[in-house]
């Protein structure tokens, strides 16, 4: 267990640059963590570039850092992308997630490794807890999961942490908020937005936060991490009109299978979390997830209001 408090935290944070990562850095900083943040696309004068693939690169750059705890935060989250190019999605999510256990054994340190909601097969009516059993459905869940199971294999000390529908990034941003916000942008006048796949949107920002207290506790083991509430694509659109109060855009319900064509993977009907874990032992602070959404939109997109 770390020791937080009276002594210095080292954390060495991989997959720096993306949504999340963004978002847990300012949170780590608040609380006096020196980091090192890599990743292998984006360089800036804080950032280092690093491939989690190459096992050799990653030991020597993590080794000589030496941190006290590891976020693992790099992966492939494009379903179709994993889709198509089955041996690179499992390099960077199962085998990137290999060499990070690897070099956390040998330096005796804690990982954290963040999975997703989308290890489940979606044909639970009620939201999945950490009891439930995973069964992914495309290949983006299955590497995932495998880099789960390597996890609790190779490393006692770990938290495996699943985030669900990732809210947040403001520019680094590529998921759904920020497609509807360039559809916006783009001076669509009607959005169309499916009903039949439900989730639990995630506020990265507080995910980052609700994390770091979870760290300090020392509890390692599988935790769900979103906000509260469930909603369908079609819902959070419709909220986000409401919220910029775009009354001259409209919002038509259509199924998946009007996207079918650009978004092929195949994906659960239901990707619905509830933070069991953190309920029960009283650390569940996230906020629902509309309240998310409207903090997400009054903060980065101020200038987008009507």
């Amino acid at each position: 267990m770390i020791a937080f408090g009276g002594s210095e935290v080292k954390a060495f944070v991989t997959g720096a640059a993306g949504m999340l990562g963004t978002s847990l850095l300012p949170v780590l900083r608040e609380h006096e963590h020196t980091i090192a943040a890599t990743d292998i696309r984006f360089l800036d004068d804080d950032m280092g570039k690093l491939d989690v693939r190459n096992f050799e690169e990653m030991s020597r750059v993590i080794s000589d850092f030496g941190p006290d705890i590891l976020y693992h935060l790099a992966a492939e989250t494009n379903l179709e992308t994993c889709e198509e190019q089955v041996d690179y999605a499992y390099e960077t999510n199962f085998v990137g997630t290999q060499n990070a256990c690897m070099v956390c054994r040998n330096l005796g340190i804690p990982l954290v490794y963040v999975s997703t909601a989308g290890v489940f097969d979606g044909t639970k009516l009620e939201p999945y807890t950490e009891f439930d059993n995973p069964n992914p459905i495309n290949v983006y869940g299955s590497s995932k999961l495998e880099g789960e199971k390597i996890v609790r294999e190779i490393l006692p000390e770990h938290y495996v942490v699943r985030a669900g529908w990732m809210i947040g990034g403001a520019d680094r941003d590529r998921k759904f908020v920020h497609k509807i916000m360039d559809q916006l942008d783009n001076g669509t006048k009607t959005i169309h937005a499916v009903t039949d796949r439900t989730g639990t949107p995630t506020y990265a920002p507080a995910f980052s936060r609700v994390l770091e207290k979870l760290i300090r506790t020392g509890r390692y083991g599988t935790y769900h991490l979103a906000c509260k509430g469930r909603a369908s694509r079609f819902e959070v659109a419709r909220e986000m009109l409401r919220i910029l109060n775009r009354s001259d855009v409209s919002i038509k319900p259509v199924t998946s299978d009007f996207f079918k064509e650009e978004f092929f993977a195949p994906r659960p009907r239901s990707e619905e979390m509830r933070n069991y874990v953190l309920d029960l032992i009283s650390m569940n602070d996230m906020p629902h997830w509309g309240e998310s959404l409207n903090t997400y939109l009054q903060t980065f997109f101020a200038d987008r209001f009507h």
